[in-house]
């Protein structure tokens, strides 16, 4: 339609004119106050492409072209349609083989929030740029799609677009699509439920152990490191956890979640050292369905959103790059994350707890950590101990392992004296999840019902050897003032021979190597010392 007079009268033309209300025969005038000069005439004979409008004055208003009112005039019976579809749930837009609509009902003008008068007429291009509605009509090809985002309207669309055919010639092209803006949210939440239930099983293990603060250790500088924690829990500050691997950042972490005001929300955990740097990001900040190549289609939450209301543990936080750390320093002063191919960034309201066992005093220096994040983590900071300073925890953590284990596998053992000895002289690079493990490995191999050390991993009994090797036993040296140098020599290379045989696991002739003797002058002190039995042990 080309304009030339006033818009308003023309939009009341449009609106009588619709095909589907049919309320008045249109042959020479439409009502007392708009009429279409000569009609028939110029519908049915005329050259000219387009009949004049005018008022009730005989004033033009504007005009229409002949095809689309010949079109109206024959579609005027089908108004009784219109009326059932402007009573439907999902929306209707037709646009014709140019791409200008000609039909949209009301559930598609509430959908969009835009009045039928100002897109009738127009091309669908400029009403939705980029509409799939265009791509059907230039491909010939149909699409159906359950969640299709409009990026203009920030909602989810199921959407049919097919084709209008008579003839075998291509007429219109139809799009019929409800908005699932909320169906797609309830799925977001459903995910969300079904991550965290996933995340919760994970922690199932380590919530028992501090179910009602049965916090496993004696020695004074854990538990002044466990009462610190349940006085920051009380707060909402981030806290900074400093430790070596394997001492138990984590457990310090769930302990202060479990006491505080959010332990009704979830805690999500995040290993930034287990995360290649190309996919950190989408794991923390989530994307948009298509976002970049190999997304999903419907999208991913990050673990700010899966943690919101709660916590967000993010251990080994000095692994990660600068980039990183410069918007994980925006969520923080903003309180919103800026997820991969979303126009408007997400509120998120999470605790931050995060731990290191880097030297991060030294890497500020060296420019690989930001100073002002690390002021933004460091607000409380704890630092938990390593296990060769809590001698006194030892013993009671590796007979809780050894309970555990034992029940898990059902093997029925005890440790040596022996082994208990090791067990506290050792150093323990690993700390508390070495300890683990090595009793787990003995639960697993141990044949008989002592966990000596012939149960020991392979690497923990070439450390014992060096250990036989190096060390001079000063506890038994008391023991020799009372005898001769030559019984007290005898005594030494009595208990040397025994530890050399039982930190071989038995085995005589890497007893001999460890020892440096030969075949022969091994045998022979063996029966000498009256010790066969003892390394047949």
């Amino acid at each position: 339609m080309n304009n030339c007079g006033e818009m308003e009268d023309i939009m009341k033309i449009h609106d009588i004119m619709t095909p589907w209300e049919g309320k008045k025969k249109i042959k020479g005038g439409i009502n007392e106050n708009c009429n279409v000069h000569d009609l028939t005439e110029d519908v049915t004979k005329g050259k000219d492409p387009f009949i004049q409008v005018v008022n009730g004055n005989r004033y033009k208003v504007g005009d229409i072209e002949k095809a689309l009112l010949q079109y109206l005039i024959e579609s005027s019976d089908m108004w009784v349609l219109d009326s059932i579809i402007d009573n439907f749930n999902e929306a209707v837009i037709v646009v014709d083989v140019k791409g200008k609509i000609f039909y949209a009902n009301n559930a598609y003008t509430n959908i969009l929030g835009v009045p039928v008068y100002k897109i009738i007429g127009r091309q669908i291009q400029q009403v939705e740029p980029g509409s799939q509605l265009q791509n059907v009509l230039d491909t010939k090809i149909p699409f159906i799609k359950e969640r299709q985002y409009i990026k203009t309207l920030d909602k989810y669309v199921s959407v049919n677009i097919f084709l209008i055919e008579k003839d075998g010639e291509l007429k219109a092209v139809a799009s019929i699509f409800s908005d699932s803006t909320e169906v797609v949210k309830l799925g977001h939440e459903v995910e969300k439920a079904n991550e965290i239930a996933l995340s919760y099983r994970r922690q199932v293990e380590i919530k028992e152990r501090l179910t009602k603060l049965n916090i496993i250790g004696k020695s004074p500088n854990f538990l002044n490191v466990v009462s610190q924690a349940l006085i920051v829990a009380d707060t909402d500050v981030p806290v900074f956890i400093r430790g070596e691997s394997g001492v138990g950042k984590e457990i310090m972490a769930r302990l202060i979640h479990s006491n505080s005001i959010r332990k009704d929300k979830p805690m999500i955990t995040v290993n930034c050292a287990a995360i290649p740097e190309s996919l950190i990001e989408s794991e923390l900040f989530g994307y948009e369905g298509g976002s970049f190549t190999g997304a999903k289609s419907c999208g991913k939450m990050g673990k700010f959103e899966l943690a919101n209301g709660g916590t967000l543990f993010l251990d080994e936080i000095g692994d990660m790059s600068l980039e990183m750390q410069s918007k994980l320093l925006r969520v923080l002063q903003d309180g919103e994350i800026e997820k991969i191919g979303r126009q408007r960034n997400i509120p998120v309201d999470v605790r931050l707890i995060t731990a290191t066992n880097q030297p991060i005093e030294k890497m500020i220096k060296e420019r690989k950590f930001r100073e002002d994040l690390y002021f933004r983590l460091n607000i409380v900071e704890t630092q938990v101990p390593p296990l060769r300073n809590r001698i006194e925890d030892i013993g009671i953590l590796a007979n809780h392992f050894l309970k555990k284990y034992i029940k898990k596998y059902g093997n029925n053992i005890f440790f040596s004296k022996e082994m208990l000895s090791f067990l506290h002289s050792y150093k323990w690079p690993g700390n508390v999840r070495e300890l683990q493990n090595c009793v787990e490995y003995a639960v697993i191999m141990c044949q008989g019902e002592i966990f000596g050390s012939d149960y020991l991993p392979p690497y923990m009994k070439n450390e014992l050897s060096g250990m036989i090797v190096k060390n001079v036993d000063k506890e038994t040296r008391p023991e020799y003032n009372n005898k001769g140098l030559k019984e007290a020599v005898k005594d030494f290379e009595k208990r040397m021979i025994i530890e050399a045989i039982t930190a071989s696991g038995g085995n005589r002739s890497k007893a001999m190597k460890l020892l440096g003797l030969s075949r022969r002058t091994f045998y022979r002190k063996l029966k000498d010392y009256k010790i066969i039995n003892s390394a047949n042990k």
